[in-house]
């Protein structure tokens, strides 16, 4: 071993390790105004949003899932949240905590401080991304915790009825409820992780701050035609969606663990590129000028351009769970379902089954296939008791790329807002109603 190589590793050896990295990084970080104002806001927003929801019932945010009913159940009303926190709200805090943790060092100028006196580039590296994560995840979880708290004092702890039109009671909803938050932090990790690859990269505070939230505009925009199987796999976005599946009956297990698995590996190629890029980068005085940060900037457009150009390409590649057979295996015993929650309801009599209702399905006029997303969807149901004669019933439905959909009939099953036999108001749930096919 020659001097150098030994003088190195006594170097090495005296320096702080991963947990001194850590709590230097998270003492940082907790120092920062920003992250005192953002904990603020997940705990305001989320007591906002469902006074806001109280208020507005019964015409709550239907184009959302458990939307219409966020004003009648707190449960629903966190659920509703949940769906923007995962679209908007991650990114943004994954821009604000990890997009900026690296090119901050860049932008005062001391990463020859750091490396010469403190941990080596993987602890940095590894200190920083756990202390982001931390942040994140704390920002998140307490949004979460804020919304089911508050959802349940201000809308109360009715039952919520899931995406197969079943009424979910109090005690397990809120489990479901925590789940879905839970799981969700999977699918956090790894737009972290790529707000510490675009820090890197970047050198700029701006890219790594407001790169994940404009990728998960573009993967968004994306999931309205992603319907294909490929696609759904392999997107970073979908796996954000895969908390419905808690909601259904019977659980698509096999949904979550695609999720999550989805969500590991792009986690680990986002996070092993920003640990390379760290460990082989060379730090002198040229190397945070302008014109390189705006070359670095260039070059990180170029290959996000290309993979959203990808993964647009291979959007419809593939086969696709969005077909005819599936949307009536899946509409007709909602239905049903719904049927007996809204005669229970109206009656107070316990004693009815679900009728046996039989879906048929088709899409468009005729001219097109019965597959793939659109707002164009008709499905025809019939009760199978030949005793009851019960005329058919015509529901129009949106099928959305991700595998759930909207389904109605408007006034013909009856008024939005209808009255139980204690004369209290409850939403007619078969006016309209979600409900998802457990698609990854």
């Amino acid at each position: 071993m020659t001097a150098v190589a030994s003088e190195r590793l006594v170097r090495d050896a005296s320096r702080p390790g991963l947990g001194a990295a850590v709590h230097v990084e998270m003492a940082k970080l907790t120092s920062q105004w920003s992250l005192r104002v953002v904990l603020l806001l997940c705990v305001a927003v989320p007591i906002a949003f469902a006074a806001f929801t109280k208020s507005q019932w019964p015409s709550g945010p239907s184009d959302v899932l458990f939307g219409r009913w966020a004003g009648a159940s707190g449960f629903a009303t966190s659920l509703t949240l949940l769906n923007s926190a995962n679209f908007y709200g991650i990114p943004l805090l994954a821009g604000l905590f990890a997009g900026d943790i690296f090119a901050g060092e860049d932008r005062h100028g001391t990463w020859k401080m750091i490396l010469a006196r403190s941990a080596s580039r993987t602890h940095i590296c590894g200190g920083k991304a756990i202390a982001a994560t931390v942040c994140v995840w704390a920002g998140f979880l307490t949004m979460g915790a804020v919304s089911l708290l508050a959802g349940v004092a201000i809308a109360g702890s009715s039952s919520l009825v899931n995406l197969s039109g079943q009424l979910v009671p109090a005690g397990t909803a809120w489990a479901l409820v925590a789940l879905a938050w839970l799981y969700s932090l999977l699918p956090a990790a790894t737009f972290i992780a790529l707000g510490l690859l675009l820090s890197i990269a970047s050198r700029s505070t701006i890219v790594g701050v407001l790169g994940p939230l404009v990728v998960a505009g573009a993967l968004q925009l994306l999931e309205v035609i992603g319907h294909g199987r490929i696609a759904r796999i392999i997107s970073p976005a979908a796996p954000f969606d895969a908390w419905h599946a808690l909601f259904t009956d019977p659980r698509h297990l096999g949904t979550l663990l695609q999720g999550a698995i989805t969500s590991i590996v792009w986690t680990a190629i986002f996070g092993g590129a920003a640990w390379y890029l760290l460990r082989s980068r060379a730090f002198g005085s040229a190397d945070t000028t302008p014109r390189l940060q705006r070359r670095a900037a260039a070059r990180i457009a170029g290959v996000a351009v290309v993979v959203v150009a990808v993964l647009a390409g291979v959007s419809g590649v593939g086969p696709t769970n969005l077909t005819a057979k599936q949307l009536q295996a899946s509409i007709a015993p909602e239905f049903g379902r719904l049927a007996v929650a809204h005669y229970r309801w109206q009656t107070g009599s316990a004693r009815v089954t679900r009728p046996p209702m039989k879906a048929t399905c088709n899409r468009g006029a005729g001219t097109e296939k019965s597959r793939g997303p659109g707002s164009d969807w008709s499905c025809t149901l019939v009760d199978t008791r030949v005793a009851d004669g019960a005329p058919p019933v015509a529901l129009d439905v949106t099928l959305k790329a991700n595998g759930c959909y909207s389904a109605g009939a408007g006034s013909e099953l009856g008024a939005l807002v209808l009255t139980d036999h204690k004369g209290k108001a409850f939403i007619n749930p078969l006016y309209e109603f979600d409900g998802c096919l457990g698609t990854p």
